[in-house]
């Protein structure tokens, strides 16, 4: 029978999982979110993995999601944010190969009901996107606007492109595009995203959600958008990993990141 880690192991084994014992995009347990703060700028990060349990050895399907907030503590307008990016622990895997995709040009064209349409079979996740917006001769507001995450390519690489829309009282239409990008090290894959202007720099994204999973046939097989694995050692049913970095930057030269930890629980034996 699995044992359940005390504290000293859990500490032990955080620091083994750096080399070939690391977990990989893993079952998270309770959510959690990190704060990292620079002067009044606060960010909130957070995200994760479900569902709760997955094999030790082989990858299966699942759902990730990455999130966050943007304020200051003194209820200032906070800088410009230009650059959201979240590095991935290197054992999970996004796989496209037989998925269909979206381009830019048409998601910037078409309005978010059209844009479901047209690229359904591209259709990799969704969320949500609160922006703050202060107009001349106006009162400033909350915006809240659906997203939609499509399968998509950008110069040259996999991406993720995000269609953010709204309704009444300021109808909006943009794409936030991440590009996926694959590098070394413990965090192999890489979304950035680049923040275009919001009510033509009038406003700012002051949180958002966004959940990627998606489950399609290709070449005769089942895959998955996201899929990952729980080898956590032999003999233990869970252990802590790193899940994620993230970091917003600004305008300015300002970043804030943290690292997402969270705990891998093993389904079987």
């Amino acid at each position: 029978m699995g044992r359940r880690l005390d504290r000293r192991a859990l500490t032990c084994i955080s620091l083994v999982l750096a080399g070939a014992c690391l977990p990989s995009l893993l079952a998270v347990g309770p959510a959690g979110a990190e704060v990292s703060q620079k002067g009044n700028l606060r960010g909130t990060f957070n995200g994760g993995i479900s569902p709760g349990k997955l094999p030790r050895a082989e990858l299966a399907p699942v759902t990730v999601t990455m999130g966050g907030k943007i304020a200051t503590t003194d209820r200032t307008v906070p800088p410009k944010l230009e650059r959201i990016v979240l590095a991935i622990n290197s054992h999970g895997r996004l796989e496209t190969k037989g998925l269909p995709t979206c381009s830019l040009a048409k998601l910037n064209s078409l309005a978010s009901a059209d844009a479901k349409r047209a690229c359904a079979s591209s259709l990799v996740g969704h969320g949500n996107v609160t922006s703050r917006v202060s107009l001349p001769g106006q009162g400033a507001f909350a915006l809240n606007g659906e997203l939609l995450a499509f399968n998509g390519r950008l110069n040259g690489h996999q991406a993720v492109l995000a269609q953010v829309s709204s309704g009444a009282p300021l109808p909006l239409t943009y794409v936030i595009a991440f590009e996926v990008k694959k590098q070394n090290g413990a965090f192999a894959t890489q979304l950035i995203g680049a923040l275009p202007p919001i009510a033509s720099e009038y406003g700012y994204i002051s949180s958002f959600s966004l959940s990627l999973s998606r489950r399609y046939e290709a070449g005769g097989q089942k895959r998955s958008f996201a899929s990952a694995s729980c080898p956590a050692p032999q003999g233990f049913t869970r252990a802590p990993f790193p899940f994620a970095k993230a970091s917003y930057s600004f305008a300015g030269g300002i970043t804030l990141g943290a690292t997402l930890n969270r705990e891998c629980k093993v389904r079987g034996k």
